[in-house]
């Protein structure tokens, strides 16, 4: 039986192939950003923040822009290089936790806001 949960990715229909990035052997790099990730996927969901995607390739985790406050209120004494750059209409807000970077996606404000 199939999991409802899992959306097979069709790189000829919406990415394009170059896009997806391709892991074909697991090197001693990949295995330890895997562990990172994983190790801190676990952590942040055990706190109640909701995580989104993981990306063990550049050690990033993005978790719902609501989770933001959980994370702040369990991890922030272990909080490194808080950081945010602005795109368009959202502000992609970054920190790091233990060599993790976890970022979530807010709208940008405007002026008279």
């Amino acid at each position: 039986m199939a999991n409802p949960n899992v959306v097979p990715i069709n790189p000829s229909a919406a990415i394009k192939q170059h896009a997806m990035p391709m892991c074909t052997v697991l090197t001693a790099q990949l295995s330890d950003a895997l562990e990172k990730v994983n190790s801190m996927t676990r952590r942040l969901r055990a706190a109640g923040v909701c995580v989104e995607t993981a990306s063990p390739l550049d050690h990033t985790i993005f978790i719902a822009a609501g989770s933001a406050q959980q994370l702040a209120d369990t991890f922030k004494k272990e909080w490194r290089g808080l950081s945010w750059t602005t795109c368009d209409k959202h502000t992609k807000n970054m920190v790091r936790i233990d060599g993790v970077c976890i970022a979530w996606l807010t709208p940008v404000k405007e002026q008279n806001q």
